[in-house]
């Protein structure tokens, strides 16, 4: 198959797939669903769709070699695109945290939700007046900008982000302790409190980074939780 017929597969794949999506959503509007319940679900849809359809063409470019849309080579590096979650593989908790910056200086509002103290945070990277929500179990002291929240209390920090999102739109929030959440919740209460967030999110327009690694869970609960994100990075 030559490069034209692969464009227009991939093409024709993806055609089929919006139309697939957009048939699911109007079947839905027989259901008794809100107009805003779905929004939502348009638009999670839209976003997996966009990302099957990412990894997909990097699959392709990896394998074969060729650019699927447009032309020139494909960039290995995939960044942050359209407002929505994504997930940031890495084994520590570090590019998370360059991204957050990098929304910061483009005027996004931000809010770190992180074990790792606020004051260690500032210090390490440029984060401005970024408000923070310091998961441990210990109040300790309590500093500028800053709130402590037990990592049980899921309700409580779904609540705070929910709020700082439909403040004005364009927030920009870091959750970092993904697997230390999953360890003191359990991965389905986990997975139920960032479901809730991403729509909060995607409602508001904003962005939820979250540093994930991989190899510290189990292999379908990350599928799981890939598939609820507009993307990985």
């Amino acid at each position: 198959m030559g490069d034209d017929e692969k464009r227009k597969a991939f093409l024709k794949g993806f055609e089929e797939g919006l139309k697939a999506a957009w048939r699911e959503i109007g079947s839905l509007t027989t259901r008794g669903y809100s107009s805003t319940e779905l929004m939502v679900m348009a638009k999670s849809k839209m976003a997996v769709l966009y990302r099957d359809v990412e990894a997909m063409e990097s699959r392709l470019v990896e394998e074969e070699g060729i650019p699927v849309v447009g032309g020139g080579e494909m960039p290995t590096r995939k960044d942050i695109g359209r407002r929505g979650a994504y997930l940031v593989r890495e084994p520590k908790a570090e590019r998370v945290f360059e991204l957050f910056a990098e929304l910061l200086r483009d005027e996004a509002r931000g809010l770190c939700i992180t074990r790792i103290h606020p004051d260690d945070a500032r210090t390490r990277y440029p984060l401005g007046d970024a408000g923070f929500i310091w998961l441990s179990k210990s109040a300790g002291k309590k500093g500028e900008d800053m709130a402590v929240a037990e990592p049980t209390a899921l309700v409580d920090i779904a609540s705070a982000i929910a709020e700082f999102a439909a403040d004005g739109g364009n927030a920009a929030v870091l959750l970092e302790g993904l697997e230390y959440l999953i360890s003191q919740n359990g991965f389905a209460s986990t997975m139920r409190f960032l479901q809730k967030v991403n729509e909060k999110i995607v409602l508001n327009d904003s962005y939820l980074l979250i540093s994930a690694n991989p190899a510290a869970m189990k292999e379908q609960e990350y599928r799981l939780l890939a598939k609820e994100v507009a993307g990985e990075i």
